[in-house]
């Protein structure tokens, strides 16, 4: 018996790679501010405590509020609901970018963390609808990769920079 193995066609590969991407996007952008809290804390003249709560912050608003949107938008198509929470995403960060009050930042980064948590719960979907079945867990794996080393890559950045 002879196995040909499923490759993916251009179309499910172009998926993939964008579901990847823009998981990547998400860590990226959840993760960046524990290498910037000095910078933030001097930018809007608070202290580096108050800035760490902008890490606490998302965390909590992600934890609490992905379940609980994801529930409310379940019922809308999946490729328009994407398109408007990455146009959110974007808006976001754009925000959080050229905030120069803590309310604002940490308003900015409680809407990102739920629109990170949703995109990755609609990205996880749409994997595991899309894909052809036996490339979906390899797909699935490949998303949550690249994310996973963010974590781990921030963490041994963040240690280097506080032994310096």
């Amino acid at each position: 018996m002879v196995h040909e193995e499923q490759t993916l066609s251009k179309k499910h590969k172009i998926l993939a790679f964008t579901l990847i991407l823009l998981t990547f996007v998400m860590g990226t952008s959840e993760f960046v501010i524990v290498g910037l809290l000095t910078e933030v804390s001097t930018s809007i003249g608070i202290s580096i405590a108050t800035a760490g709560t902008l890490v606490s912050g998302f965390a909590i608003a992600y934890a609490i509020g992905t379940p609980i949107v994801t529930g409310f938008v379940s019922r809308f198509p999946k490729y328009p609901l994407m398109l408007v929470l990455i146009a959110i995403f974007i808006l976001g960060n754009i925000i959080s970018a050229l905030s120069s009050t803590y309310v604002v930042l940490m308003g900015s980064r409680i809407t990102t963390a739920v629109v990170s948590g949703v995109l990755t719960a609609l990205s996880m979907s749409i994997a595991n609808t899309v894909i052809p079945k036996e490339k979906r867990s390899t797909i699935i794996v490949d998303i949550f990769r690249l994310y996973h080393c963010q974590c781990h890559g921030c963490t041994i950045r963040n240690n280097d920079r506080t032994m310096e």
